[in-house]
């Protein structure tokens, strides 16, 4: 293998973004804990059904959501561009919103509806402008550095070219994801036939598309990852930090139905050699195409906006999945769009993606 090059890490929006998701999701898992510390063991659902809003307690409780606000703030503003307010607008305006469609306390006091409203918000903008006012006085850390798989004539993708090349290998998926999303075509379920159709396609439309970007002289060896064994181990960290950030996901929508792909699951019926080839395939072809072509590709536009793209490709692919089942997706091509940005290495995304498609059709292997 080549010897390894060095490439700067990165702050970005999505870091951002990620970090005080991450931060206001074991807030609110802390909240929960400590307010069911309340009820005696065995109490009624109607029992529980009382938020108790009127006592010091739920006071207090809103004080530590403010100070756990001021946390998420702080990570907010650490991990995204320096001096940028944007990840900061964005997550105190998601908060908001997300606050507005919760179920209010059981109060009649405005003021201790608009502290519950306003705690975590109004505690993420604090702590943001603190780190943002701090960080003004203080000189920029130099960046570390990060192996890479490769640093020289590295291209930059131009627009046209991305939207030809989006359209080759993942056009067909998105209208068939579409199609299936809104009721036009059959849920079907998984097989070996399904399994092996997708592999072809995918091996046929990675040809397509090889040959298209050959034509244009472009460096095909730069799509290619570089296979380590430190590579599997971190692959197998991301796939447990995606896991987690899905589980995040489907917590804040627990109380959805169940998910289109929640059936196409219980309803497949896969052999081993089948799953690992789909695996090996699907999660090569969509991470070299998604992340070595595009995201990589449009690096000059910045990083949260080429991590954008990417995950909005990624995101459409899989819209047949539900709404919960598509955030679980954007979560997860949330955190392999911003290890990839960071440390410019394929193959951990390609392995952890691999055990995405892999592990959970373990239980309908025949």
């Amino acid at each position: 293998m080549e010897k390894p090059v060095y490439r700067p890490f990165s702050r970005s929006l999505w870091l951002g973004l990620l970090a005080g998701s991450v931060a206001v999701l074991l807030l609110n898992l802390t909240h929960l804990y400590l307010w069911q510390l309340r009820y005696p063991p065995g109490a009624t659902a109607i029992e529980r059904f009382n938020d108790h809003s009127h006592t010091a307690l739920w006071l207090w409780l809103q004080l530590l959501d403010f100070a756990g606000g001021i946390a998420a703030g702080a990570l907010v503003a650490r991990w995204s561009p320096r001096g940028s307010w944007r990840a900061l607008a964005l997550s105190v305006a998601g908060l908001l919103v997300y606050s507005f469609f919760d179920f209010l306390p059981h109060t009649k006091s405005w003021l201790r509806c608009a502290l519950w409203y306003l705690a975590v918000p109004s505690g993420v903008l604090c702590g943001g402008a603190l780190y943002r006012w701090r960080e003004r006085g203080r000189a920029e850390k130099p960046p570390r550095a990060a192996p890479a798989d490769h640093m020289q004539d590295l291209p930059h993708t131009p627009l046209p070219q991305a939207l030809l090349i989006m359209a080759i290998c993942f056009g067909g998926f998105i209208l068939d994801s579409f199609g299936i999303a809104s009721g036009g075509a059959d849920l079907l379920s998984f097989n070996d036939g399904v399994f092996a159709a997708i592999a072809v396609q995918e091996l046929i439309l990675a040809c397509v598309a090889l040959a298209v970007l050959h034509a244009c002289h472009y460096p095909l060896a730069t799509l290619l990852p570089k296979p380590s064994w430190g590579g599997l181990g971190i692959g197998a960290v991301l796939y447990v930090i995606s896991c987690v950030a899905a589980l995040g996901v489907g917590l804040l929508f627990g109380g959805e139905a169940i998910q289109p792909v929640d059936t196409m699951l219980a309803q497949s019926h896969v052999t081993l050699p089948a799953l690992v080839a789909m695996a090996l395939i699907n999660g090569t072809f969509e991470e070299v195409f998604l992340l070595a072509y595009l995201q990589r590709g449009l690096r000059r536009f910045g990083a949260s906006n080429a991590i954008g793209a990417a995950i909005l490709v990624r995101l459409l692919c899989h819209w047949y999945q539900g709404p919960v089942g598509a955030a679980k997706v954007l979560a997860m091509g949330l955190v392999f769009g911003i290890y990839y940005a960071r440390s410019g290495r394929l193959f951990p995304v390609i392995a952890a993606h691999v055990a995405a498609d892999f592990l959970p059709f373990l239980d309908v292997v025949q």
